[in-house]
């Protein structure tokens, strides 16, 4: 009997922390409504096969919350006699069911205890995630993603990865893109390829979530690139930081609508075909005043660490980078581990004319595991820019990124692509040819310097 006793008790505890961590984690929330007496609201909810649905919902009375199926829902809303997967009256209800089959459910509030109008609060969440929540269609940022999901015959199942370093693998033999107005303080012919990751911070009172993102830069009618790192603050639906919260050899600046980031970039570089790279983003030390993370990358000259950024947050008890197919961060985006080509900067989505880039994806466990994501998408979702009229192929353990728009599926593991790392090339070039380009790159880099293009803002 006792052994029974504790199993109950030690289940009960399992439950009521599993239930905390799904509600301390960010949930999707509806605008609440006004509902009159007699009247009901519903929420209709896409559900994969897999799929897990927990939602929360407060009344300023007794009310009937209620969840039903598709066919259920139309009996009910014919004659009020359909029969709900979940049925309760309350005023403050958390319920997560078990997974469902793929379909439309409909989560229902019913205005049917009392005799006055009741104000209706509804979050929830789908678990594992719903990639496609917020892009299923170009222009959207496309390469290779691991959203912590992945498909099981059919079935959506959810994985949590904790990692310490994320490395993107790119080799490029042939890009152009164009934007004909292009938004202020990037490139008719910008583009970029994001290594985005996100950083989870706990502390002893609450949890931080930052997005770091390592980025190439591309200039593609004049073949040059430089490397910047963004840090957002991703915690909140603001992303607020400043230069005592945040320190490295960049600074922080203001984007818009109370949004912060830090930014920093490196000199510039010219490229010739094929051109390959490898970003770094590290987790490199973790203290009780903050974290420090190393932004870095190859060209061909070893690996370059260009800047050591400190997060100034206290009492810090862990940090870890993050891939969480179960959860969202405080903004409501997704705990991904995205290697993808978009616009140059400042929410910019633009048009590739050509495209031929191979990508691959590693990441450093916390016991220095170094493995391959294996269940990655060909989009991504995080960041605000986008690219038109790409596609990624999966050939031979390979992912192609190609000019087309077949996207927006899963693929298997990508092998690393073939690199061709050679010192960078530089301004030496004596022939006429040559020394054309290393006057019109001059100019550019002097306009570009002058409008501050370096300091390119991502969100």
């Amino acid at each position: 009997m006792n052994l029974k006793i504790l199993y109950v008790l030690l289940l009960m505890l399992f439950l009521i922390s599993f239930l905390k961590t799904i509600m301390s984690s960010s949930l999707i929330s509806y605008q609440p409504v006004a509902l009159p007496p007699n009247y009901y609201e519903y929420y209709p909810l896409n559900v994969t096969s897999g799929q897990c649905i927990f939602f929360h919902v407060i009344t300023t009375l007794p009310s009937t919350i209620m969840l039903f199926n598709q066919e259920q829902f139309l009996i009910f809303k014919n004659d009020s006699k359909g029969i709900p997967i979940y049925f309760n009256v309350s005023d403050d209800v958390s319920f997560k069911t078990s997974p469902l089959s793929t379909g439309i459910y409909y989560l229902v509030v019913l205005n049917n205890v009392s005799n006055n109008t009741i104000t209706v609060n509804v979050e929830y969440l789908l678990t594992p995630v719903s990639v496609y929540y917020y892009k299923s269609s170009l222009p959207a940022p496309i390469g290779i993603t691991d959203y912590g999901v992945y498909n099981v015959s059919g079935i959506l199942k959810g994985s949590i990865m904790k990692y310490l370093e994320a490395i993107g693998y790119v080799t490029v033999y042939n890009i152009s893109a164009f934007n004909a107005t292009p938004p202020m303080g990037t490139n008719r012919s910008g583009a970029s390829l994001q290594l985005n990751v996100v950083l989870q911070v706990n502390t002893n009172n609450e949890s931080y979530q930052f997005w770091l993102q390592n980025v190439i830069d591309f200039i593609t009618s004049i073949k040059i690139y430089y490397i910047e790192d963004n840090i957002w603050n991703f915690t909140s639906n603001i992303s607020y930081l400043t230069n005592a919260s945040v320190s490295g050899k960049g600074a922080v600046y203001y984007y818009k609508d109370g949004n912060f980031y830090y930014a920093y970039s490196t000199t510039y570089y010219n490229y010739t075909f094929p051109f390959s790279l490898i970003l770094f983003t590290k987790l490199d030390n973790i203290s009780r005043q903050g974290v420090t993370i190393s932004f870095g990358y190859n060209n061909g000259t070893g690996i370059q660490w260009y800047d050591n950024v400190t997060i100034h947050v206290f009492s810090v008890r862990s940090a870890y980078l993050l891939i969480d197919g179960y959860n969202l961060t405080g903004n409501q985006f997704y705990y991904d581990l995205e290697l993808v080509f978009a616009g140059q900067g400042n929410g910019e989505y633009t048009y590739f004319k050509s495209m031929n880039s191979s990508l691959g994806l590693q990441i450093i466990l916390q016991n220095g595991t170094i493995i391959s994501p294996n269940s990655l998408y060909t989009f991504g979702s995080d960041t605000e820019e986008s690219a038109d009229n790409l596609m990624v192929l999966f050939q031979n353990n390979y992912a192609w990124v190609l000019i087309g728009n077949n996207n927006f599926h899963a693929i298997g593991n990508a092998s690393i692509p073939k690199l061709y790392l050679y010192p960078p090339v530089t301004n030496n070039n004596t022939s006429g040819y040559g020394s054309l380009i290393s006057l019109l790159a001059l100019i550019f880099l002097i306009v570009l310097i002058v409008l501050g293009i370096r300091r390119l803002r991502r969100r």
